[in-house]
């Protein structure tokens, strides 16, 4: 009796159904651009990562706490090289700067 009146369509990947909910609600591009912070450590050298932590992305620019100035200026030196590393990842220009402040880069 309960199944009768629904229509019979293939299942669908739950990605799918996620993908399609969040452009619905508007929100496909944030999250998309979130994953540039919680993939941080698998995007950069280990080294990098114990100095230095993805916090934000706020209008494309990826914000990145480090642990003291010296590493500051070392990956402002390499801020290119990581953005293109980044952007490559994903495939397409999610990030357009990375701006480094100091902060302490481990998680609390």
């Amino acid at each position: 009796m309960g199944r009768q009146g629904r229509s019979k369509r293939a299942p669908e990947h739950i990605g799918n159904v996620l993908e399609s909910l969040f452009r619905q609600q508007g929100i496909e591009e944030p999250i998309r651009v979130h994953r540039a912070v919680v993939e941080w450590d698998s995007l950069v050298d280990d080294s990098v990562s114990r100095h230095a932590r993805a916090v934000h992305v706020e209008h494309g620019t990826l914000v990145v706490e480090v642990e003291s100035s010296a590493w500051m200026h070392r990956l402002q030196m390499e801020e290119s090289a990581l953005r293109t590393r980044i952007n490559r990842h994903f495939g397409e220009e999610i990030i357009r700067q990375i701006r480094f402040r100091l902060g302490s880069p481990q998680e609390e």
